[in-house]
């Protein structure tokens, strides 16, 4: 028979190094699920500012890429020379420089203060304003197809107003194309009547304003397949200049209004121009915008497709930690293709990457 031993008695506790080995296994438990909760979130962090990276740079690619292709479009005017498109407006403003449907500044100098360059081919010395240095810029210049309005009547006189079908889409002060299959004209309304529907483009205000009411010919409605479209001309220039976040961002200025931030964290803006020297719409080679053989009208007459290079960074320098010096940024980054680096061992802790796409120039003769 089993001897009958109190509870008190039977009722033992740990001893203390008993104690000290179950803390000292937990602490290692609790040290190994707390490493990988951190790394997990870093990875997490990590994953999802390189998303966004490329999502950035996939919406800056789609800006760029959508007014290239347009670059020139006209209308259905196929050729783009001075003696079939016209303008009506006061004064030589880069923005309106029809003739020129597209043209560059390669590597922009000076500070973001007072950013210095040239545009060609037109010789321009007028820089986007807080642009930052060491990047490009390019000004496309096209009509608006998103709402064309269509010539209604036919013009008694180079100088009538414009009967249409109707005004949708277009405002007082609006500068706008007028194009058929042959020549194009480009002003400014001054006036939008509703109840006949008609625009009017007399001199003397607005800003450019129109130097004369007189365009290049007497339109007709029914010249052409489409017909005789009015459409809004606008010059989209891209360029890069901090944004409101602190970060480089991709801006875009539409004629001469202020200039919209697009995407941020875009660093670097690299274009170079294909020329084609043998007439088979094909580039036999790349060239920046001033370099030899692209500099006057003539040689950019020549230009066929666009080369795009942009350098994306995510927006948070701290992503993989700011105590391992191995995070540190020593990467060259050659964003345009051609050998030389744009960016050589940053030395931060900013992730990036190179995005490149070739365009295509549909308008361009």
């Amino acid at each position: 028979m089993k001897k009958f031993i109190p509870l008190q008695k039977r009722i033992q506790g740990f001893s203390l190094v008993e104690l000290m080995v179950a803390l000292t296994i937990g602490l290692i438990i609790l040290g190994a699920v707390s490493t990988l909760f951190v790394n997990s979130k870093q990875t997490y962090t990590t994953q999802d500012s390189l998303a966004r990276l490329q999502e950035n740079a996939r919406f800056a690619m789609h800006f760029l890429i959508k007014d290239l292709r347009l670059a020139g479009y006209y209308g259905c005017v196929s050729d783009i020379a001075p003696d079939s498109v016209y303008s009506t407006l006061n004064g030589s403003d880069f923005a309106y420089n029809i003739q020129i449907p597209m043209e560059g500044v390669n590597t922009i100098g000076g500070t973001s203060a007072s950013p210095t360059g040239t545009w060609y081919p037109s010789a321009n010395t007028t820089m986007p304003a807080d642009a930052i240095p060491g990047t490009d810029a390019v000004a496309i210049r096209l009509a608006d197809s998103s709402s064309p309005v269509y010539l209604n009547v036919e013009m008694p006189n180079t100088s009538a107003v414009l009967k249409v079908s109707a005004t949708t889409g277009i405002s007082e002060n609006d500068i706008i194309m007028i194009s058929d299959c042959s020549s194009a004209d480009i002003l400014q309304i001054t006036q939008i009547n509703n109840t006949d529907p008609h625009l009017v483009h007399n001199t003397g205000s607005g800003t450019p304003g129109n130097a004369t009411k007189i365009l290049s010919k007497a339109y007709s409605p029914s010249t052409g397949p489409g017909g005789t479209r009015i459409m809004k001309f606008k010059t989209n220039t891209y360029f890069i200049r901090t944004g409101a976040s602190g970060n480089p961002a991709l801006f875009r200025r539409e004629n001469n209004a202020a200039a919209v931030e697009l995407v941020e964290g875009i660093e670097q803006l690299k274009i170079m121009y294909g020329v084609d020297t043998d007439n088979d719409r094909v580039p036999n080679r790349y060239l920046k915008a001033g370099d030899a053989g692209l500099t006057s009208d003539t040689e950019w007459s020549s230009v066929v497709s666009v080369r795009i290079g942009i350098l994306a960074r995510t927006l948070d320098d701290a992503v993989t930690g700011k105590s391992k010096e191995f995070d540190k940024d020593a990467g060259k980054y050659d964003v345009d293709g051609d050998g030389t680096y744009e960016l050589d061992n940053p030395g931060d802790r900013y992730k990036r990457r190179i995005f490149q796409s070739v365009v295509q120039l549909r308008n361009m003769q």
